[in-house]
């Protein structure tokens, strides 16, 4: 005779799952309530190296959006398109400049920290607020700032120009220490030779590299630096340079070439998985993006003719770095170019969403990707060995 109770099975879901395949693959949102919930999960999220590497890989695609600058401050747009992609960050997680300092330039984001290019406002009580507070901030200065903690460090100057500088920061191999490489460039006859002036957070001092190459000049636009963790490139065809801080090597290879690129420039993007990408405009609002093998050629994944804009008010301006999936980011300017806005094209339903419009229009400003779950679990930089 069968009992009146039946017999209840609970599933039990293992821990390890819970902790390294499920919890990595929520959004920013959520991972920063659940850090409150016990000790083991602030922990876990904010600490834990196989965590982190897990993250990096599967991260929410809900959780992130775009740096500009706005004037002479930052501005951020979360990707929200109802109904798909959601992202609710508050106000407060950005921040504010250095008192007595104005934005430049934008140069990196890179694992939740920012590279920004400074200067000191000419007004007195500014500059001797600024003097008291970063008594490095000469002029011009390169500045680093942490999203989480809201810490910031003035980088001392190096003896030579710093117009091509990149960061690197790779959390899950040296969680609390950084680094700037500065690309030197000098002509040697027909040919330019290239050396790497690196800076340590560790020792706060810049040291030229060993590394150099020589390759043949050409007209160049400036570069377009593009930094990926621990890997910084800095392309102006038809080549594109890397520094591999963590490994300590350097080389170049060449951009993917068109038969008539009709003066287009490379946007540098990477994949979550580190994987190189390069996209452009070429005539009529077509854009090409490749991504670069194992072997180390260029593969193109996609061909777009004639790119559909949000309305006839705009036009294609420029495509933003490829980070993979099926969308690709783009800036558009209103033909009066009285806004600029940003959207997004869906590769698979050829649709194209307006994401936000951006508060300066002209002249355009670098616009970068910056994701939430990768910062969400960032700590204090302090001195540790790197």
């Amino acid at each position: 005779m069968a009992s009146d109770r039946d017999d209840v099975i609970v599933a039990r879901i293992p821990s390890d799952v819970v902790d390294y395949k499920i919890l990595p693959r929520l959004p920013y949102k959520s991972l920063s309530r659940f850090k409150c919930i016990c000790k083991k999960w602030h922990h876990l999220i904010s600490h834990d190296i196989v965590f982190a590497h897990e993250q990096s890989r599967h991260g929410s695609p809900i959780s992130f959006g775009y740096v500009y600058q706005h004037k002479q401050s930052i501005d951020f747009i979360p990707i929200d398109i109802p109904g798909e992609l959601n992202v609710c960050i508050a106000n407060s997680s950005f921040f504010s400049l250095p008192i007595g300092a104005e934005c430049i330039r934008i140069t990196a984001v890179v694992n939740g920290l920012l590279l920004l290019f400074l200067r000191r406002k000419s007004d007195e009580q500014n500059d001797s607020m600024c003097s008291i507070n970063y008594p490095d901030a000469i002029g011009k200065f390169h500045y680093v700032w942490n999203l989480v903690t809201k810490e910031g460090h003035v980088i001392p100057k190096t003896d030579r120009h710093c117009w091509f500088v990149g960061l690197a920061f790779d959390p899950w191999i040296t969680p609390a220490c950084y680094k700037l490489v500065n690309l030197v460039q000098q002509r040697k006859g027909i040919r330019e030779e290239f050396s790497f002036d690196v800076y340590s957070s560790r020792t706060g001092k810049w040291t030229m590299s060993d590394h150099k190459f020589v390759i043949p000049k050409g007209t160049r636009t400036l570069w377009n630096i593009f930094c990926a963790g621990r890997i910084i490139y800095w392309a102006s065809n038809p080549y594109v340079l890397w520094f591999d801080v963590e490994k300590d090597v350097a080389g170049y290879t060449l951009l993917p070439q068109l038969e008539a690129l009709g003066g287009s420039r490379h946007v540098l993007g990477a994949t979550n998985d580190g994987i190189l990408t390069s996209a452009h405009m070429l005539q009529h609002s077509a854009i090409t993006v490749w991504m670069m093998s194992e072997d180390g050629d260029w593969v193109k994944k996609v061909s777009l003719e004639n790119v559909p804009t949000v309305s006839s008010e705009f036009k294609l301006f420029i495509p933003l770095p490829f980070t993979g999936g099926d969308r690709i980011y783009m800036e558009m300017l209103s033909y009066c170019m009285s806004k600029r806005i940003l959207v997004c094209y869906n590769m698979s339903t050829r649709e194209m969403t307006m994401i936000g419009e951006m508060k300066d229009v002209w002249p355009p400003s670098k616009c970068l990707y910056i994701d939430y779950n990768r910062i969400a679990r960032l700590g204090s930089l302090g001195v540790t060995e790197c």
